[in-house]
């Protein structure tokens, strides 16, 4: 069996052995900072020759010289982690996490610095990279939500008006003929349709056309509550929904809107032209009501009485019901 003290030599040799070979840049240095011994990995690194007799600090960017002399009495004492900037030959800095820690000398009060450091380069590299990622991730995501958002935009929405579609009118509508039934709240239907549209498209054109389907959405639009739900029909008829309203405040809001888009004439250049529209009105208090459908067509019946009662003006289906009893 072998002695003590050779095995503790046998094992200083190893561990000296394993950190010439060690990839990582060992250094051991004193309290002046004088290095007393370097590994091949650490003098390939920062000096191309023997790194013993310089200074440790000499291979430090000014703010890592700092920070060392910052903590020289630690380090002499306990296990001390820092990440340094150390400096090539070349003039490259490269950032080494380091594990310092004291190292005592057999036979000798002296005692040295030992630190095991670690090239971090290829680390920040990465962690730059995947910073870089991040960004484009989440530049891609915003971008992907805003498509999602525009699309949603174009299910709900004429691209002409940029009132509700016919589509999403249903879909919205439904919901409140439900909650009409169920607590027995009134709810008034519009249906309205622009005077002679198609003679204003074959004197003046279709861009004056959209045009004024554009500016007259705006002159509904402002003069609706938060509350209507206001959509494009199809072509150049309308249709709007008032919860919680009565037939009363129905008309009153009907001929609003009928005298917002007689109020002034249309005009896009050159072009100018005075449009008026028909309004047909229903509501759930003027009948039992079977569907949605139902009161819907009763206000499309009364559009067409104000078609028949010289269009510009605004018709219940009440009084469609009298002049026909």
């Amino acid at each position: 069996m072998a002695e003590p003290s050779k095995q503790v030599y046998a094992l200083r040799e190893q561990a000296f052995s394993f950190l010439k070979r060690c990839p990582d840049c060992a250094v051991v240095f004193d309290k002046d900072w004088t290095v007393t011994w370097a590994n091949p990995a650490f003098e390939d690194r920062f000096c191309k020759r023997k790194a013993e007799g310089s200074s440790f600090l000499s291979f430090l960017d000014a703010p890592s010289g700092h920070q060392m002399r910052d903590v020289q009495s630690q380090l002499f004492q306990s296990a001390r982690q820092l990440e340094l900037k150390l400096t090539t030959e070349g003039g490259k800095s490269v950032a080494v996490q380091y594990l310092f820690f004291p190292l005592t000398v057999p036979g000798s009060r002296k005692t040295l610095v030992a630190g095991i450091g670690r090239d971090r380069t290829a680390d920040l590299a990465l962690l730059n990279e995947v910073i870089q990622l991040n960004i484009e991730l989440e530049k891609k995501q915003k971008e992907l939500s805003e498509a999602n958002a525009r699309l949603e935009q174009f299910a709900e929405t004429d691209q002409i008006t940029q009132l509700y579609n016919r589509h999403y009118f249903f879909q919205v509508a439904q919901h409140f003929w439900e909650e009409a039934r169920r607590y027995k709240l009134p709810l008034v239907a519009m249906m309205m349709d622009i005077d002679n549209f198609k003679s204003l498209n074959d004197t003046h054109g279709h861009l004056f056309g959209d045009y004024v389907l554009q500016q007259l959405s705006a002159r509904l639009r402002t003069n609706t509550r938060k509350s209507d739900i206001l959509a494009r029909y199809g072509g150049e008829e309308f249709i709007l929904l008032a919860s919680n309203t009565d037939m009363a405040t129905g008309l009153v809001l009907a001929e609003r809107l009928r005298s917002a888009v007689a109020a002034e004439l249309f005009v896009m250049g050159a072009c100018s032209a005075p449009v008026s529209m028909s309004v047909g009105v229903s509501g759930t208090e003027l009948g039992t009501f079977p569907t949605f459908e139902a009161l819907l067509e009763s206000s499309d019946n009364a559009l067409y009485g104000a078609k028949h009662a010289g269009k510009n003006c605004v018709y219940a289906y009440a009084d469609l019901k009298a002049a026909n009893r």
